[in-house]
């Protein structure tokens, strides 16, 4: 029994988790107990049936210590390897694999061994304390995962790509780790890490991810976003014993970084996204990193990266056991991978998984693919698996890809072996992939150059479930030999042996075709088996031929423009080009290679190399780099010629100006370019130089040539200088000569050709003269008057808010000037006026003032803004300015001055017109009321009418000189109006006698009836102003009304209300003069034409402009009929004024009289129901049998 001692009872929460049966691998531990003399064995277990990994149980019972546990010894070798061997931080790689290799052999990585003994998680520690999954976290840190932990306090670097991070201790990952996951940066995005040594992580008990969470209820991890560059050397004892863990791995989440030349080496021992290296990477890029140790878990799973999402992987490794489990709440997708458990819009290329070795399996439930277990559009490209793959436990086997569901898988090799073929759970099994998905895959594009070690693996599909029926020669899809040279591809069930290349060439070939830049290349080792090579890319060469061939390779194949290939790192290229000549030409041309152009360029644009040429071979050492060869030949060089053979220039002085101080100047003929032309045309050296000569061959200043062969006079040339001395020293003598000399000199222009020194020549000829264009000087000017004066005088007239406005001007003045000395021999003048705003000078000297000079024109402006409030203020504007005339003389600009005053004044002869008159109201009422008083038979009639009322006019504006007013009425029948405005209304006007006219028809009637008269006029009264007819109404309202007082006289009977006589009652129109069949009779018949109805008596006769009375449809009604016979509609007027509505509709009725209420057009009409003459006339202007009042057009007043 192995007794566990008091200073062996340190447990962390990974441990009491793992002892809960949580994991499906249990890691050995020491559970602390109270009592140092109480001892407990414990055994691990590790079941698989079928292939498949079960939950660990943790075996504890008490036993002596003479009877030791199985896999005890195994478990503490274990423990001691990954944690506590003294030395290991210092140990090499070899070392260290060595010592990993003797203590693998231990682990019972599939053992079907029964455990020894089962415990519950409470009977385990019962000693201690009972355990559950969430209070053995609480037990080792709360709820915050990072408690307690021991880690550097700072950085060494300043965190940028040219000072990093430097990352030199276990204490500075877990810093790294801590500020990550608790969000003290933004996961390092844009900062740069580096690692500077070896770091194991054995002081860790369970390691806290890169890119973790902050609490433990966290449900989405912080993800490392920087760069982190392990510089070659290894991270190991890395350990994870959280079988409830997701992201697990050295990274947790990574998310828009980049890792790269890094090995991890550890055990992880997790649930889901885990990996050695990281257990997610989104939008990522990992390259040049290898994986060792193991990874268990029961979801996603890979050696390098658990799930990638739209990431790269690049040349990574992975030699680590993935390890999956059984997942018992059945909710994980199970992918397992090499690389890479799943990927989904991701790019892997250049990796290889490598599970060769006992210690390093590749097994999972779900899916299982050598590189990955699942992809979704991404790409797998030169990916290499060597090892098992697999088991029965497995639904889907892939020797590269388990499940493809869409991207492409290419140039891949598969050495391995299926871990089954056929089980109660394995659904397909593939060389290359397990299974298709998706119906999109297709071979060709999708899947090509794919390739296993042997041919007798193919009795194994190579899709699984899809294709490979379909598969053909142009597919590439084959096996390779032992040698690696040779190799064959498959069709239609059998190999066919390729004899026109090698192996290498093939994978080339589709590496080219593939045309991604970052996919490795193929050369040929000197066994010619395939090695990592370097694109040589050679482009066709003008006038020449370019190739390189690896030295002392039998298996080397030339490569050219038409032939690209790859060449190993390191390796002699020799490199052959030759000129191609054109000896059909006239001339012909040869080539030559030119100097310096033979070299080579890294595709990256970092390195470049000149290979010398020469009579010796021509070679270079292949770089680790992509490169682009160049060559330049060019046309040799075999003569020269000149456009033209002569150049001849003049050369003239001109002198003008003071012959006493003159001003030189030089006409000299424009330079002149000679050309050069090379024979041949196609030369690709026309370099060229000039220079000058004496006739004899001497150096000379007579002419210039540029380097463009453009040739020039020196006109400071010594032989130039020369003459102008001798002219000038013979004008000091005799001053009232010209200088008059002539000369001429001589050179010649050469041109060499780089190529070859071929020469060319042209003579030059230089003529030179003296102009002499000298004058004697003026001396001074003067004027005959030094001051003139103007007026300007401004004069209104007209309106004074809109004048018109005129100028007079003093007339223009004249000076005349003196030039001295009389016998100069140029006497021109100028004339300029000081302020040309304010005055004018002609060229003789002539004088005037500007009327509308800007200076006049402020004193109006300024005088405007002042009186803006009073428009009407006389204007009285005016001031002085003064100025000057100056002449000067164009010889010598000599100058005389003469003053010049402007004097102005305004003169304002305008009148205030008048622009608007207004009245004091804008209307005003008059009442005229007829009173009626006394015997209704005899009345007492009086008018009461309203006071006249008093119209004021005001005219603007107040300084208006006329402002006499005219006053007009429109009906002066209404009204009068005096000359001072005095509205007075007419009583007996004829609209007032009109109504009492009707009112009192009305009454003869029914001589006890009522007077009603009443009613309302208007109009208009006019007030007009003398100057300018400015016109202001006022509306003038009369209202007429009768009170009717009177009293009936005693024992007289009504004739009004209901009475009267109902057939002939009413006036004459309402006769029963045309309806001799009399009302309900039906004698006659109504008749419709294309004009309207009509009505036709028994005797063919018919009614016209009359009332009669008709039955339709059995109801009898009064009708009107118009002068042509025709029945009439809508509102009717008879011969006495009554008003009537015959209804319009043709619904049975239309045409008879209304009578009562009725809404015609919106608006409430009462028609009289009383049979007493006027039975249907319209009530207005009085009070409804209802008592609802109408207006004067009986419109209801509401």
């Amino acid at each position: 029994m192995r007794k566990i001692r008091r200073k062996q009872a340190a447990v962390s929460a990974w441990i009491l988790i793992a002892t809960l049966g949580i994991s499906p691998m249990v890691s050995a531990a020491a559970v602390p107990v109270e009592a140092e003399n109480e001892s407990m064995a414990y055994t691990v277990t590790d079941s698989r049936k079928n292939g498949e990994i079960s939950s660990g149980s943790l075996g504890i019972e008490n036993v002596s210590p003479s009877e030791p546990k199985a896999g005890e010894a195994g478990e503490e070798t274990v423990e001691r390897t990954l944690e506590d061997k003294p030395g290991t931080e210092n140990q090499t790689d070899a070392e260290a694999g060595a010592a990993e290799s003797e203590h693998r052999e231990n682990l019972p990585l599939e053992s079907d061994t029964e455990p020894v003994a089962k415990a519950t998680p409470s009977e385990a520690i019962q000693e201690v304390q009972e355990a559950t999954p969430s209070n053995a976290v609480m037990i080792e840190r709360s709820t915050n995962l990072w408690g307690g932990m021991e880690m550097s306090d700072h950085f060494d670097g300043e965190g940028t790509e040219e000072s990093p991070y430097q990352i030199n201790s276990s204490k500075d990952l877990k810093l790294l780790a801590y500020n990550v996951s608790n969000e003290e940066v933004d996961g390092y995005a844009g900062c740069y890490f580096t690692l500077t040594r070896d770091v194991s992580l054995s002081d860790s008990a369970s390691w806290l991810p890169i890119g973790y969470f902050t609490e433990a209820g966290d449900t989405e991890p912080h993800p490392f976003k920087g760069n982190f560059d392990g510089n070659g050397y290894r991270i190991y004892n890395l350990k994870i014993s959280d079988t409830t863990q997701s992201y697990a791995g050295l990274f947790g989440s990574v998310h828009g970084a980049v890792i790269e030349n890094l090995t991890v080496d550890g055990q992880v021992n997790a649930d889901s996204k885990a990996a050695i290296l990281a257990g997610e990477a989104n939008d990522s890029e990992i390259r040049n990193c290898f994986s060792k140790g193991q990874v268990r878990g029961v979801g996603v799973i890979g050696g390098i990266v658990g799930e990638a999402y739209d990431s790269v992987i690049l040349e990574c490794t992975n030699t680590a056991g993935v390890l999956g489990g059984t997942d018992a709440s059945g909710n994980e997708e199970a992918f397992a991978g090499g690389i890479c458990g799943s990927a989904q819009s991701s790019f892997i290329s250049d990796c290889t998984n490598d599970t060769t070795d006992s210690y390093s399996a590749l097994y999972s439930e779900g899916y299982v693919g050598g590189i990955a277990g699942n992809i979704y559009e991404t790409e797998v490209y030169n990916s290499y698996v060597e090892g098992k793959v697999g088991s029965t436990s497995a639904d889907y086997i892939g020797g590269l890809v388990g499940r493809m569901q869409s991207g492409q898988v290419k140039n891949g090799r598969f050495a391995g072996t299926i871990g089954a073929s056929t089980s109660a759970t394995l659904k397909t099994a593939g060389l290359f992939v397990g299974y298709i998905e998706s119906g999109t895959v297709e071979l060709g594009d999708d899947l090509a150059y794919l390739y296993t070690d042997s041919e007798d693996k193919y009795s194994l599909n190579p899709f699984g479930n899809k294709l490979t029926p379909q598969i053909r020669l142009e597919h590439h899809i084959g096996a390779y030999y032992s040698n690696q040279r040779d190799y064959s591809l498959y069709q239609l069930g059998g190999f066919t042996k390729q004899t026109n290349r090698y192996f290498y060439e093939e994978l080339e070939e589709g590496v080219l075709g593939i045309g991604k830049e970052n996919v490795h290349h193929y050369a040929p080792s000197k066994t010619g088996d395939p090695v990592r090579g370097y694109l040589v890319n050679i482009p066709a060469i003008d006038h020449g031929t370019l190739s390189v061939l690896e030295s002392q390779n039998n298996f080397a194949k030339e490569i050219d423009w038409a032939n690209p290939g790859a060449l190993a790192a390191g390796t002699k290229v020799l490199v052959y080009t030759s000129p191609v000549n054109d000896t059909g030409a006239e001339p012909p041309v040869y080539y030559e290679l030119e100097p310096d152009s033979l070299f080579w360029t890294a595709d990256d644009f970092d390195s470049k190399e000149l290979i010398q040429s020469g009579a010796g071979e021509m070679a270079f050492s292949m770089p680790d780099k992509n490169i682009t060869l160049s060559a330049t030949y060019r046309a040799m060089t075999n003569g020269v010629i000149l456009d033209l053979n002569e150049l001849t220039f003049d050369v003239e002085q001109i002198r003008s100006g003071s012959r006493w101080n003159p001003q030189i100047g030089w006409k000299v003929t424009d330079p002149q370019k000679l050309t050069a032309t090379i024979i041949p045309d196609s030369a690709a050296n026309k370099n060229i130089y000039w220079n000058v000569k004496d006739t004899d061959g001497s150096s000379t200043d007579v002419i210039l040539v540029d380097e463009n062969g453009v040739v020039s006079v020196n006109t400071s040339a010594k032989w130039i200088q020369d003459l102008i001395k001798a002219g000038v020293t013979n004008q000091e003598l005799y001053p009232s000569k010209k200088i008059t000399t002539e000369g001429t000199g001589y050179g010649t222009v050469t041109v060499t050709t780089e190529a070859g020194q071929k020469r060319a020549s042209a003579f030059v000829t230089v003529n030179f003269k003296i102009t002499d264009d000298t004058v004697v000087p003026v001396s001074g000017v003067e004027l005959d008057q030094a001051e003139l004066a103007f007026d300007v005088t401004r004069t209104l007239e007209g309106d004074r808010r809109n004048p018109s406005e005129s100028y007079s001007v003093t007339p223009s003045k004249r000076l005349y000037e003196t030039v001295s000395p009389e016998y100069a021999d140029n006497k021109e003048v100028t004339w300029a006026a000081g302020d040309t705003d304010m005055l004018r000078v002609d060229t003789e000297g002539m004088v005037s003032v500007r009327a509308d000079a800007r200076w006049i024109a402020d004193l109006i402006r300024t005088e405007e803004e002042a009186n803006r409030e009073n428009p009407y203020h006389q204007r009285e504007a005016g001031g002085s300015r003064s100025s000057y005339v100056t002449v000067t003389t164009k010889d010598g600009d000599k100058q005389a001055v003469c003053a010049v005053n402007v004097s102005f004044r305004t003169v304002d002869s305008t009148v205030v017109h008048v622009e608007h008159v207004s009245l004091n109201q804008s209307e005003v009422k008059f009442m005229v009321e007829k009173l009626m008083t006394g015997s209704r038979t005899n009345p007492k009639v009086e008018y009461k009418v309203s006071q006249p009322q008093q119209l004021a006019a005001t005219v603007m504006p107040e300084e208006a000189q006329n402002k006499k007013v005219g006053w007009s009425l429109a009906d002066s029948s209404m009204a009068a109006i005096s000359e001072d405005g005095l509205v007075t209304v007419k009583r007996d006007a004829k609209w007032i006698q009109d109504l009492e006219a009707v009112d009192a028809a009305n009454v003869a009637k029914n001589r006890y009836a009522l007077s009603t008269a009443s009613g309302t006029r208007d109009t208009i009264v006019t007030a007009t102003t003398e100057d300018g007819q400015k016109t202001a109404s006022c509306k003038v309202v009369v209202e007429f009304k009768t009170t009717d007082q009177t009293t009936k006289p005693s024992g007289s009977s009504s004739g009004g209300g209901g009475g009267g006589s109902s057939s002939g009652g009413g006036s004459s129109s309402r006769s029963s003069a045309g309806s001799a069949n009399g009302p309900g009779k039906e004698n006659g018949e109504w008749i419709q034409d294309t004009v309207g109805w009509w009505y036709k008596n028994q005797d063919g006769t018919y009614p016209k402009s009359c009332w009669q009375q008709l039955s339709y449809n059995g109801i009898t009604e009064w009708y009107h009929f118009d002068e042509k016979g025709y029945m009439q509609t809508g509102w009717y007027t008879d011969t006495d004024g009554k008003i009537y509505f015959l209804h319009p509709v043709g619904d049975g009725t239309r045409g008879r009289m209304v009578t009562g209420w009725n809404l015609i057009d919106g608006k409430w009409y009462y028609f009289n129901t009383v049979s007493d003459g006027t039975r249907g006339a319209l009530f207005v202007n009085c009070e409804t049998p209802d008592g609802y009042r109408v207006d004067a057009y009986g419109c209801w007043i509401p």
